[in-house]
């Protein structure tokens, strides 16, 4: 029903102030004090703002490299940013501002220029030869030094590991597969051997390093359900400063996500939309043991999985387990056809967001495949059950 007008006239007029001194003054106690004092408040703060920023130059001299573009992608894990500049003879220069001290990703196009450092404000010196970019050589403040001490220490356990590798295909272009397969053994163990004396050497930075911006970056790609209660502890040792800082932020964040969805807890309620767009929710499963897997079709581990998960369920589905896929494609033509490739027979959900899934970032997924075994009364059980895992753990409920 449409409200009809108020018709009713008004009998007396307002007359208009004229009163050349009566002016509206703020209400309450202060007046204009108070005024002025918010004013300034405001144009402290926005001064402030401008101040955190720190204007850097990065000066690059490489050898051997190409005249081209290079770029430099720099930010904290949840917001990166982007910068691309013309080399010329092997020399370049960024120039931008930051602010905070955080990591970068200098490379170009084809990656035979791939240097990890960290950015603070003043100049960095970036020299080096693409001929043996493992001994790249970086410069600049405090932070900066550090970091690239860390991330040349980290290069070295590479060089091994590439030497290997290399010989690896170099027998398997030569048609020779016997020492081909000779290779690929080496490679794997060398790779292995490297990855513990990573892993030692970032725990060594963090633990040495506990008010340095840089080390929250780190834990932040340390942490894991697997080593969440380790990581925790690590957090709380870091200083106020780094805990903080816009990267202490966001570990923080990642800390309380993972937290919310560790074995034993109630898993995270939620819908979504399947193919044909109709709502999905988690809570249609209860009663059940439900698989919650997250993928995606570009990605080829999560395909190479996709049978194993398929013999679970033709194997367990009719006494009483479930699969929902939860898929992190953009794409809905390229998520259908993979469905139907695959074979897939459960109920698979996507907002298509991409890595912005709200399903995925709910349950902190910063890798696929990844997944969660859910019980019947919405309890998670098992995390990241893959291969014969999965088999073993329905085995052992069914």
């Amino acid at each position: 029903m449409e409200n009809k007008p108020n018709s009713t006239k008004t009998t007396k007029a307002l007359k208009p102030r004229s009163d050349k001194n009566s002016v509206d003054r703020p209400s309450g106690k202060g007046g204009y004090g108070r005024a002025i004092l918010l004013a300034l408040a405001g144009l402290f703060m926005l001064q402030a703002s401008f101040a955190q920023q720190q204007t850097f130059s990065l000066h690059g001299q490489m050898a051997h490299l190409q005249d081209g573009e290079v770029y430099l992608g720099f930010g904290t894990f949840g917001k990166m940013k982007a910068d691309t500049v013309m080399a010329k003879n092997g020399k370049f220069t960024f120039a931008d501002s930051i602010q905070e001290p955080c990591f970068a990703m200098l490379f170009n196009h084809d990656y035979s220029l791939k240097v990890d450092l960290y950015l603070d404000g003043g100049q960095i010196y970036v020299n080096g030869d693409l001929d043996s970019i493992y001994d790249t050589q970086v410069k600049g403040s405090a932070i900066v030094n550090e970091y690239a001490a860390y991330t040349f220490a980290q290069l070295q356990t590479r060089k091994p590991v590439q030497a290997i590798y290399e010989k690896w295909m170099q027998a398997y272009k030569q048609g020779d597969s016997v020492l081909a397969d000779q290779y690929k053994t080496a490679f794997e163990s060398a790779r292995a051997d490297q990855t513990n004396k990573s892993r030692g050497l970032q725990m060594e930075y963090i633990k040495t390093h506990p008010g340095s911006i840089a080390s929250a970056w780190e834990l932040l790609h340390y942490v894991t359900d697997k080593t969440l209660a380790e990581s925790k502890n690590l957090f709380k040792g870091f200083t106020e400063h780094v805990r903080h800082s816009n990267q202490g932020k966001e570990l923080a964040e990642r800390i309380a996500t993972l937290s919310r969805v560790e074995v034993g807890n109630l898993a995270p309620g939620f819908a979504q939309a399947d193919t044909s767009g109709i709502k999905v929710q988690l809570s249609d499963y209860k009663g059940k043991y439900v698989l919650l897997e997250f993928w995606a079709s570009w990605c080829g581990p999560c395909r190479a999985e996709s049978p194993n998960v398929l013999k679970a369920y033709d194997k367990y589905h009719e006494k009483g387990f479930n699969v929902l896929s939860v898929s992190l494609d953009n794409d809905k033509g390229k998520w259908l056809q993979a469905i139907h490739k695959d074979g897939l027979l459960w109920q698979q959900v996507s907002d298509l967001q991409g890595w912005k899934n709200a399903v995925a970032t709910l349950y902190g997924i910063h890798a696929v495949p990844a997944n969660f075994l859910i019980d019947p009364t919405g309890k998670i059980v098992a995390q990241d059950l893959r291969g014969e895992a999965l088999q073993v753990k329905l085995a052992e409920l069914f």
